[in-house]
């Protein structure tokens, strides 16, 4: 079920170890500049490329990315298996279209990564309109065409934090990390180590 909201409003609606807690805690480091290695990335990464931040392989990852919105006849709805999507708005304004995965009519399958596409077509389904700070939040039912211009909105650049979250409707029954603890004590975490990856010279908002 998607979700849309400020990064604050949601962390108290997901259960305090479930994974999708975990990628808002880490959303809630960025904008508060504990993890000063995403918000250099995200800052000043050049138009049109992409850049992924390794956390725990492709369990729990970030996806830095700087665009102009495209046109709706330029998108092309995705879903994804097992990742939960946490779009972030760093900068910038746009729309992301969602539709429930099993309403749309196709014969394609996952792809190896365990992705799937779908052309936009003709139907208007549900929009979100973001702006800087909102995060929406899209689970695996929830097919999405994201990185959308607004209608009659200018030619700015869009600056974007997503949170890949394998699983995230799982709990974990680990200790709770340094990030995750910080979230919700208010403590001050440890450096954070992230492994930035070359850029990704591919469309924004396509799946990793």
């Amino acid at each position: 079920m998607s979700m849309l909201g400020k990064v604050e409003e949601l962390v108290p609606l997901v259960h305090p170890r479930s994974r999708l807690r975990r990628g808002l805690v880490l959303l809630q480091d960025c904008v508060a500049g504990r993890l000063p290695e995403v918000v250099n990335q995200v800052s000043t990464l050049p138009p049109g490329e992409t850049i992924r931040v390794s956390l725990e392989g492709d369990a729990l990852y970030l996806l830095i990315q700087c665009y102009k919105p495209k046109r709706r006849e330029q998108g092309r709805f995705e879903a994804h298996a097992r990742h939960t999507d946490l779009q972030f708005l760093w900068s910038g304004c746009e729309c992301i279209e969602v539709c429930d995965l099993r309403t749309l009519q196709s014969a394609a399958g996952y792809d190896s990564k365990g992705n799937v596409y779908f052309p936009m077509g003709d139907t208007v389904h549900q929009r979100f309109l973001l702006k800087a700070g909102d995060v929406a939040v899209l689970t695996p039912p929830d097919a999405h065409a994201a990185c959308l211009k607004p209608d009659g909105d200018g030619e700015g650049l869009v600056r974007k934090i997503v949170v890949k979250v394998l699983d995230a409707q799982l709990t974990d029954g680990a200790a709770e990390t340094p990030a995750l603890a910080a979230g919700m004590k208010s403590a001050a975490p440890p450096p954070v180590s992230v492994s930035v990856s070359a850029p990704l010279r591919s469309s924004p908002g396509a799946a990793r």
